[in-house]
Formats: C-alpha cells, sequence, structure tokens
C-alpha cells in the first residue's frame, strides 16, 4: 500500500506483510489478557508475547509459502447404543450396453444380384437336341461399372452345347442398374435333369458371383423327355416273285404275266406272289397302314372292257400255281372286280385284306389269282392281257 501527499509527493510505502503481522500481534495482546493470571508471572507473559511476536515476524519477513498439511482428526465415534447400524453394501460395477459403432465397409467393385429367369424357368421340359435361349436379369450391386470386358462364363455341370463364356454387354451397366443376359443351348439327347452353372468374370480374369446364392452361381435347369420308342413307318414296293408267279392255261404253264383267252379258246390265268419277308420287321403284330396294288401298266387288246370283268382274287397256290386244282380254287377275299381298264388306272387299295393276311400269316407269301369272269367262253372272244411287273405298294409299322 502507498500513501500520497494532496501535493503528489509519497508519504509512506506500507508493506502488506508488515500490516498482517500487525492484526496478528493485536491478537496475541487481546488474547493475553484472557489467561489465567494466576498461573503466570508479568514477566512471563511478556517474554510468550515477545516470542510468538518474533516468530510471527521472522515468517512473514521469510516470504515461505504456505505449508500443505493435513490436521489429524480422531474419527473416532462412540457408539450409540440406540442406533441400529446396518451394512450398506458397495454399489456393483453394472457394465454399461454397448453402443454399436456405425461400420463404414466399402462396397465391393465386383458385386452382382440374381433377379429373375426371362425365360426358360426351372424344370421346363425340352425334346432330346432341341434348341432354346436361356435368359438371366443380373442387377449391378458392387461399385464398378460393368464394361464390354466382362463376360458371363460356364462354370461346371452340363454346358448343353453352350460356348465357354459370352459377353455381358456391349455397353455400360452401371451400379443399380439391370442387364439382361442370354445364351444358346441345346437339350441333350437322353432323357433326364440337367442343370449348368455360371458366373461373372470381370476385364482382369477375375470370376466373381450372385450374393443371393450360396454358391454365388447362377444356373439353367431343364428336363429331358425321350418319348416312347415308336418305330417310324416303313414303305417298300413289292416286286413279284417270278419263281413263284406264273400263267397258267389248259396247254401249259409260262413265267410271263398274262390273262385272257388263247387263240385255241384255251382260259389263261395268272398267278402272282409277293414274298412279305422281304420286309424288315414285318410279324403278326405289325400294322399296314397302307397296301396298293399297282395294274396300271399292262398291254394287251383291253378285251374285258367288251366281254367279262377283270377280278384278282387272293387263294394260296403254294410255290408253284397247278392246273386245275389251283385253277378253279375257291378264293378267300377278293382284291379287285373291274369292268374296264378305267377301274385298274390307279393304284387298287387292298390294305384291309393284306392286314388280315398278315395277321394271319405274318411275314408269308401273299398270293391272288388274275382272271376273266367266263374266260373259258371259246375262241369266239380270243383276247390277251399282260402285266410286266404289277407291284404292291406297302407302308407299315414293324
Amino acid at each position: 500500500m502507498v500513501l500520497s501527499s494532496p501535493e503528489g509527493g509519497t508519504i509512506l510505502r506500507i508493506n502488506n506483510k508488515l500490516i498482517l503481522i500487525f492484526l496478528l500481534l493485536l491478537s496475541l495482546v487481546i488474547s493475553s489478557c484472557n489467561m489465567p493470571q494466576s498461573d503466570l508471572s508479568p514477566a512471563e507473559k511478556t517474554a510468550i508475547i515477545n516470542t510468538s511476536v518474533a516468530e510471527t515476524v521472522a515468517a512473514g519477513l521469510e516470504g515461505s509459502p504456505q505449508p500443505n498439511y493435513t490436521e489429524s482428526v480422531d474419527t473416532t465415534a462412540t457408539p450409540n447404543p440406540n442406533l441400529e447400524i446396518t451394512d450398506t453394501p458397495e454399489p456393483s460395477n453394472t457394465p454399461q450396453p454397448d453402443t454399436p459403432t456405425p461400420s463404414n465397409t466399402p462396397i465391393p467393385c465386383n458385386l452382382a444380384k440374381f433377379l429373375s429367369d426371362i425365360t426358360i424357368p426351372d424344370g421346363t421340359v425340352f425334346e432330346p437336341g432341341e434348341t432354346f435361349t436361356k435368359t438371366w436379369r443380373l442387377k449391378n450391386v458392387g461399385s464398378c461399372a460393368w464394361t464390354s470386358g466382362y463376360d458371363i462364363v460356364f462354370s461346371g455341370g452340363d454346358a448343353m452345347d453352350a460356348p465357354a463364356s459370352v459377353q455381358l454387354t456391349a455397353g455400360t451397366v452401371n451400379p443399380e442398374q439391370n442387364v439382361d443376359i442370354s445364351v444358346d443351348l441345346t437339350a441333350p439327347s437322353a432323357s433326364g435333369t440337367y442343370r449348368g452353372n455360371w458366373q461373372l468374370r470381370d476385364p482382369s480374369d477375375v470370376l466373381f458371383g450372385v450374393t443371393n446364392s450360396s454358391s454365388g452361381l447362377f444356373w439353367v435347369e431343364i428336363e429331358v423327355f425321350v418319348p416312347t420308342n415308336t418305330p417310324e413307318p416303313e414303305s417298300e414296293v413289292l416286286h413279284r416273285d417270278a419263281s413263284r408267279s406264273k400263267t397258267v392255261s389248259i396247254g401249259g404253264m409260262s413265267s410271263d404275266t398274262r390273262l385272257g383267252i388263247a387263240p385255241n379258246g384255251d382260259p389263261m390265268r395268272a398267278f402272282v406272289d409277293y414274298n412279305l419277308g422281304s420286309l424288315s420287321g414285318l410279324s403278326t403284330s405289325s400294322t399296314i397302314q397302307s397296301a396298293t396294288l399297282d395294274l396300271s401298266n399292262f398291254s394287251g387288246n383291253s378285251c374285258f372292257e367288251f366281254l367279262h370283268p377283270l377280278k384278282a382274287l387272293q387263294i394260296n397256290y403254294g410255290a408253284v400255281p397247278n392246273y386245275p386244282s389251283d385253277f378253279n380254287q375257291s378264293p378267300t377275299a377278293t382284291l379287285l372286280s373291274v369292268s374296264s381298264g378305267s377301274g385298274i388306272a390307279t393304284p387298287v387299295n387292298i390294305t384291309s385284306i393284306l392286314q388280315n393276311f398278315v395277321n394271319a400269316n405274318g411275314a408269308g407269301h401273299f398270293q391272288f389269282r388274275m382272271e376273266l369272269e367266263h374266260d373259258d367262253t371259246g375262241a369266239a372272244y380270243k383276247c390277251l392281257m399282260e402285266w410286266p411287273d404289277p407291284l404292291l405298294n406297302i407302308t407299315y409299322l414293324p
């Protein structure tokens, strides 16, 4: 503290510590007045005061900091008999719930998601060798755009004639965009279930898959069904068996196929044989789908147009026809009966007759006799008809 005069001069500079000393001395003097007078003499009191003042002044003059000490306090308490003491447990260290920390996991560059089968759902049925086009729809769920350098590649299973890889896109498929990708395939030749697996490949030949498949693969799965083996119909043209086909007249026998009335008035009848044993697989259980007898390639004077009908009668005459037994043998069926050449200008249908024969005989010799009705009239009705090669056309299922 500094005291100044009104004229501006300094009168007295007082130290703060001296003021403190003064106050302490005053306190001691006052307290000394309350001390028991009977215990100390005036000289002893004066000595105590002087000693305290001296110590106080010395402490103030030295400027030492305040000591840091702790007073010892007796905390022993006298138990209160009327007070019930209850042990209070220490609070437990209850763990605080963990607060999840948001993760900033980056999205991979190459990542795809399968969306749907655009064509050929799983289980589609095909016939053996049938071709088809499979189309998938995929979504880019990665962080990198798909460019023309990306492919889908075959990754095992049944290839079904697929290429090893197919370009994914000719343009760009950005993240969160979809793309449809197609592959041309062929159904296998055998019955069964077939599955071909596929995945994706980036321009660096790194393979990656789809997120919603445990294997990362997407696929095509089909069924192939082979129908019951139904034989294709067989079509054959049979020529007559020359060794068993003969012309018989009262006067003799020849290998030509002729009929009519000989110049001497004797009748001529043609016996024709077809060996069904030359037909592959023909049996009693075979089905004759069609059978026609082609007699249109004849030559002669067409005498039956003016005289009597031409007949073809089914008989079984064996290896060689005999006269007169087979000449007049009763037929088992009539193949045809026509009154003029127009009746044989086109092939004659004998399907049902031949089916009945096959049912009974299988691949036997189918035989018939051609004649002019009442061809024994005599020389007044001379005529001649000849066939170089009458044909039997057959379509059948073995």
